[in-house]
Parts: C-alpha cells; sequence; structure tokens
C-alpha cells in the first residue's frame, strides 16, 4: 500500500470524471510545506516523519510512505499538513494498493 500527497489541475468541474495530472508538470508551485506522517512501521515500531514537499502544478509525484498490509490486516497512518498560507488547493491524498 503506497500514500502519496498530490496536486492535481484545479478545475471548477471535473472534466474527466476524477482529479488529472500532467507529465510534464506545470512550472508553477502550487503546494510547499511540511507534512508529518505517523504510522506503524512494517516492523512493528511506531514511527513519526516530517516531510518537506515542493509540488508543482499537476505534478505526478512518488509515495510518501509504503508499508506492506497482509490480508485482512489493518494499520493506522496519520497524516497532518502544515498548510501553510500561500498553498492553492486542491490538495488530494490517494491510497493505492501495489501489485505484487
Amino acid at each position: 500500500m503506497t500514500l502519496t500527497l498530490e496536486t492535481p489541475l484545479k478545475e471548477d468541474k471535473l472534466s474527466q470524471g476524477g482529479v488529472s495530472f500532467r507529465k510534464p508538470s506545470l512550472d508553477f508551485p502550487f503546494f510547499g510545506g511540511t507534512v508529518r506522517l505517523r504510522y506503524v512501521d512494517d516492523q512493528g515500531q511506531d514511527k513519526t516523519r516530517y516531510v518537506h514537499l515542493w509540488h508543482r502544478t499537476a505534478q505526478v509525484l512518488e509515495p510518501l510512505l509504503q508499508v506492506t498490509l497482509p490480508p485482512s490486516n489493518q494499520r493506522n497512518v496519520q497524516l497532518d499538513l502544515i498548510y501553510p498560507p500561500d498553498s492553492t488547493p486542491p490538495q488530494v491524498v490517494t491510497v493505492r494498493t501495489l501489485e505484487k
């Protein structure tokens, strides 16, 4: 499972039926700030990580976190945004299941 904070193209009405991105992204800063991740890692240890992010408009990003979850297991993950006043929404938290 991966967790990613993404900055899609801003649309007042979704034209694709969901969020959309660009490759390459637009060279305009859309989000810059620090996030805090709190989670239990694959070894069962409580972890806290602070990550400073710099997103361009519609940039496709690497996951902030990847964990292994066996079938029927659960694990808490907390993502806190320290939202700077100069950021422009939207930001989207995306959870993906990885293929084996």
